[in-house]
């Protein structure tokens, strides 16, 4: 009997609701440090009412909310990405990468490298970068001393 990965197993559903909640809850309390919730000023202005926008532990409610449905669509979302079948194997390229691709790639890196080799043996008379002339120069003390 052979043991297949099940999509389950990658991440389960508690973990997935759970990581998203504290997700929300992180971007909750940035929301309510951000907007002055833990100020007196901010909050004698709340109980009077003047304050003029939405107060601040409503959007701190509304902005968690948001932020944990969106954490639960992505996640679940980036794990459909992945097939089971693959997720015990090694991978030496990207996940969603095709073969096709790398052909490709492959080639017109093997065409750039026979391009630049071509150019390089063109056979001029300047010396390289690096070369003696370079080192003769640095040699004879026409650099920069540096500071010890």
């Amino acid at each position: 009997m052979t043991e297949k990965t099940r999509r389950r197993d990658l991440f389960r559903p508690l973990q997935l609701v759970g990581l998203s909640l504290l997700c929300g809850l992180f971007a909750g309390v940035v929301t309510l440090i951000a907007t002055g919730a833990f100020t007196d000023k901010v909050m004698r202005m709340v109980d009077k009412g003047t304050y003029g926008a939405i107060p601040p532990w409503n959007l701190a409610f509304i902005v968690t909310g948001g932020i944990f449905i969106a954490a639960l669509l992505i996640l679940s979302i980036l794990i459909l990405a992945v097939d089971p079948s693959d997720f015990t194997k090694t991978h030496d390229r990207p996940v969603l990468y095709d073969a096709a691709d790398e052909s490709v790639a492959g080639q017109q890196d093997a065409a750039g490298a026979a391009a630049a080799a071509d150019a390089g043996s063109a056979g001029t008379d300047e010396p390289a970068v690096g070369s003696e002339a370079d080192d003769a120069d640095d040699a004879s003390g026409s650099a920069s001393p540096t500071a010890s």
